[in-house]
């Protein structure tokens, strides 16, 4: 909810907002309820964690794929630190593009027609 909508429902002005929220108290309660959205958030990914290594043994065991319980296999013997998933990005340009250029309907037809010509 913005600010100003819960202004608004609960009757203050912005500037009333700001003000309370200075307040120590007002700024204990602020200081705990972060404290339990960080407690909530690492029970939480506790348990997914569990979960995650129980889908994790499920594949390893039973996955029709050799490749995957492979993977599970690694994964589950590295204690899951190490991710399997490995990504190259290659940012090399060959040609950089300036501007917008527009290309008219009849230049995309005509260049399908030819690129399927010569069988590309």
């Amino acid at each position: 909810m913005s600010v100003t909508d819960a202004c608004a429902k609960v009757g203050y002005s912005r500037a009333a907002y700001y003000k309370a929220r200075k307040a120590p108290d007002v700024q204990e309660l602020i200081r705990e309820l972060r404290r339990e959205l960080v407690e909530t958030a690492e029970a939480k990914k506790a348990y997914l964690k569990v979960k995650a290594l129980e889908v994790g043994l499920d594949l390893m065991l039973n996955a029709k794929n050799e490749t995957i319980r492979a993977r599970m296999v690694e994964f589950l013997g590295s204690d899951a630190k190490v991710s399997p998933v490995s990504v190259h990005v290659d940012a090399r340009q060959v040609e950089v593009p300036s501007g917008y250029r527009y290309i008219r309907p009849q230049q995309m037809i005509d260049s399908r027609t030819s690129d399927k010509a010569a069988g590309v």
